[in-house]
């Protein structure tokens, strides 16, 4: 990799990167030439600080933000048009004094200065630096209030300003970890930046870009951010300052494990195994490191115990020294906080601020969260806090898996989404360099103002902004142009929509826009669209009825039904297992996330928590309003007496109950299955009502050929909409004919569900050479599980559940561009996942 020397020589000094010069050269002479258009224009010296001044550098954490910042200021010294004096703003009082030793240690040059003890302008050079929070300077408390406040030898800080500005200095603003923007003090300190320090130049920088908080920043603080540099993941591993991979830790256990083990508990001992791992092979090599693994908890809720407290007690069980333990958070902050990171005999940091605090842990390989937070920031921070390199194992970069992986442990799978989001950002940024310099040809000064031609153009922005979006919308809904629906759709969809509708784009060229088939007349309301009759296409093959699963209420009550249900209970369960259960074991699955590769798993023993069983044994039996569940206990534990003795298995009173219990809690799909089963003794299968002869639909829709009424019926949501034209456009025979089907019509398809209530399916079809009667395929249609609720309990319920005539119901969603893709639900991880694009072949056979 290419390097370039540091400006002065010395042991202690680093060398620069070949991605750390390239990014202080693109901010050193991105201010350079702020600078000179500011003294070749000295009257819109404002309006260009405004418009062009403002530069974010992004970079990854342990990328050497400071250091590329120091070394870039330092370059600035005597190259500039003019003299600048820097302030430099942190987002805490503790990354004070930390980026003070930084840029002291690497950064000799620089002269740092206190605004709270030094505020003369007789004494500045170029270049000086005052580092500084915004508290210091902008809010209400003592230290703001002594800074802006004139002294026997020192004028406030406004003075300081007025005074540099007076002796020909450019003012310029460092803001470090921009994506805090500028902190509790947000519009006092907006105030302070735009009316006092007024800068020629500033410099963002952050290590987890948001841009919804930097636009924020730019509205408030009233300037524009038009020049980045940015530097991608991998030139910081390359560099050997970023760990190579980042392991993801899941302890999973069977669907009824997970409710009786306390998934804290397992969470914090695989963290505390990998953490003893770590240790071990640094004390082998010799390395005289002590490992420190990062907890994250929960924030303290009113009323409820401090988190911290039992998550202390929870590790202490595990074998974790009480002493080298330490905590720090909001509420109780500890003063020593970021000496935590450097001081060998704390081995566990238990903390519940924001991650994003930027304190340096380069001791830190591993961290478990229980903070329940899924958003692809809170990925960012954990990446940024556990990816550090520390310098004495940077010999032995890319040479030791177990020492170039971050480890994170989660207690809920679901919390991976924002890792997931996380990684996938990283991965996607690309170092770049784009500043005015590159397209400074879109600046124009003339007639004393200045002109940003196809500004819109270079930053990507939208058609309309969120709130004219939403009032464009609003109004094309009550016009009646735009079905309800569209309130619904994301940003993008919503650009595509208002675009189609100014372009005058008939429904036809976008069957997937909910627009209705209505033109608005010039000068007027929209025309009233008009009810039709569709026909039914009874030559496409279609029955006159379907078959519909039918439970008599008075048949699926009472005791005799709780008895049956108990009796195919135990005939699914294995008995041993619930009258001698001790532990459950779990597992640890791994994940490589960056090239999102599975590692080994590892096996956990996990003992059962006493108290979940007897929280959750009450529930377990209240899943069907039909079944008392003292019957439905009683009939379990008299079941499970006579398989007992018939096994010649010693019992006493108070192993039966357990079992019950135990048994309850565990095998709920055996529950489920045996009232099925119990169902399936009372249930009838009968035929519907005739299938419609006439639709009643909006006129004017948009034929369907193998559609039962010939047309893509309204009211259906995006992905069902998806679905019904994937049915229609078969070449290959398989598909007959499809419906689209009403829920709760004495009509449509019909399952009785265990718990005692009715599901519809969204369609029925007729496949070709499927072996059911009719042909008949039953099919369900859901979101993608990100945003809408696919993996709700009452669709894991529908989701075992086959048709007594029809057999198994498919399920599928729409990714991306209207790609169908097949669900199928894995009872591993209880929930559905993605097979692929949705083959109707396996309509066929499966």
């Amino acid at each position: 990799m290419s390097a370039e020397p540091a400006r002065r020589a010395g042991d202690t000094l680093h060398t620069l990167a070949g991605y750390q010069s390239k990014a202080r050269d693109a901010l050193r002479d991105t201010v350079r030439r702020i600078a000179g258009l500011q003294v070749e224009n000295p009257v819109q010296r404002e309006i260009i600080a405004r418009e062009l001044g403002v530069v974010l550098l992004q970079a990854p954490t342990a990328a050497g933000k400071t250091l590329i910042l120091g070394r870039t200021l330092e370059s600035l010294r005597g190259a500039v048009l003019g003299k600048f004096a820097w302030f430099w703003f942190t987002p805490f009082v503790g990354l004070v004094e930390q980026t003070k030793d930084a840029l002291s240690a690497q950064c000799p040059s620089l002269r740092l200065r206190e605004v709270a003890k030094d505020r003369t302008a007789e004494s500045t050079r170029d270049g000086d630096v005052f580092v500084q929070t915004w508290a210091t300077v902008a809010a209400n408390n003592a230290d703001a209030r002594k800074v802006r406040r004139r002294a026997e030898d020192s004028g406030s800080i406004d003075d300081l300003i007025s005074e540099l500005r007076d002796k020909g200095f450019s003012i310029g603003v460092v803001i470090d970890e921009a994506h805090v923007n500028f902190g509790t003090s947000a519009h006092a300190a907006a105030e302070f930046y735009l009316n006092v320090l007024k800068p020629d130049a500033t410099i963002l920088a952050t290590a987890t870009p948001n841009d919804e908080k930097l636009e924020s920043f730019e509205k408030e603080a009233g300037i524009r951010v038009e020049s980045r540099v940015v530097v991608d993941r991998q030139a910081v591993v390359d560099a050997g300052l970023n760990k190579i991979g980042l392991v993801l830790g899941i302890v999973t256990f069977g669907e009824e494990d997970s409710k009786l083990v306390d998934p804290e508990q397992a969470a914090f001992a695989a963290g505390w195994a990998r953490h003893k791992k770590i240790r071990n092979e640094l004390s082998d090599r010799g390395i005289a490191v002590t490992p420190l693994m990062l907890v994250q908890v929960e924030d303290q809720k009113t009323g409820q115990a401090d988190p911290v407290g039992r998550v202390r007690e929870k590790l202490v069980q595990l074998g974790v020294p009480a002493a080298a333990i330490k905590s720090h958070t909001s509420g109780k902050p500890d003063p020593d906080f970021h000496a935590f990171a450097h001081d060998p005999d704390v081995e566990v940091l238990i903390f519940k601020v924001a991650v994003a605090t930027g304190f340096d842990a380069p001791r830190a390989w591993t961290l478990v969260s229980v903070r329940p937070n899924r958003g692809v920031q809170f990925g960012l921070q954990i990446v940024g806090r556990i990816m550090r390199v520390h310098p004495a194992v940077r010999h032995l970069h890319k040479t030791v898996p177990l020492l170039d992986n971050g480890f994170v442990v989660l207690t809920d799978p679901e919390l991976q989404g924002g890792l997931d989001a996380a990684v996938a950002e990283l991965k996607a940024v690309r170092e770049s360099i784009d500043t005015i310099t590159d397209h400074l040809n879109v600046v124009q000064f003339g007639s004393g103002a200045l002109v940003l031609q196809d500004i819109q153009a270079i930053r990507g922005e939208g058609l309309y902004s969120s709130e004219e979006r939403t009032q464009r919308i609003d109004q094309l809904v009550e016009q009646g142009v735009l079905f309800p629906s569209a309130r619904n759709e994301p940003p993008e969809f919503q650009e595509r929509l208002l675009k189609a509708v100014d372009a005058g784009v008939a429904g036809d060229l976008f069957g997937d826009l909910p627009i209705q088939q209505q033109q608005v007349k010039s000068g007027g309301s929209p025309a009233r669209s008009r009810a039709t009759l569709y026909r039914l296409r009874i030559e496409l093959g279609l029955p006159e009825t379907m078959k519909r699963e039918e439970l008599p209420a008075i048949q699926a009550a009472g005791a005799d039904f709780a008895e049956i249900v108990g009796r195919e209970f135990v005939k699914r369960i294995p008995i041993a297992d619930y009258l001698l259960e001790r532990g459950k074991a779990g597992e640890l699955r791994l994940r490589e996330l960056f090239q999102n590769r599975s590692e080994l798993s590892e096996r956990l023993n996990v003992p059962i928590s006493a108290a979940r069983v007897d929280d959750l044994a009450q529930a377990a039996f209240q899943f069907n309003d039909q079944i008392d569940p003292r019957d439905l206990k009683r009939s379990i534990l008299r079941a499970l007496e006579r398989v007992a003795d018939e096994r010649a298995v010693p019992t006493d009173e108070r192993m039966l109950r357990r079992g019950v219990a135990l048994a309850a809690l565990e095998q709920q799909q055996a529950m489920r299955d045996a009232v099925r089963a119990a169902q399936r003794l009372r249930m009838t299968v009968e035929d519907g009502d005739r299938i419609p002869l006439n639709l009643v639909d909006v006129e004017g829709l948009q034929r369907a050929e193998k559609a039962a009424h010939g047309i893509f019926p309204s009211g259906m949501n995006r992905p069902e909409s998806a679905f019904a034209r994937l049915l229609d456009k078969d070449s290959s025979g398989t598909i007959l004919w499809w419906l689209r089907c009403t829920e709760n019509t004495k009509w449509a398809p019909k399952l009785v569900l265990p718990d005692g209530s009715n599901f519809f399916p969204d369609f029925a079809v007729g496949v070709a050479r499927r072996s059911k009667p009719d042909g008949i395929a039953l099919i369900e249609v859901k979101d993608d599980g990100e945003t809408g609720r696919l993996q709700s309990d009452r669709n894991t319920i529908k989701a075992r559940v086959d048709h007594s005539t029809y057999g198994k119901v498919f399920w599928g969603t729409v990714h991306g561009e209207d790609l169908p893709v097949r669900l199928l639900f894995d009872d591993r991880v209880n929930r559905f996942v993605s097979t692929g694009a949705f083959d109707l072949a396996s309509l066929v056979y499966d």
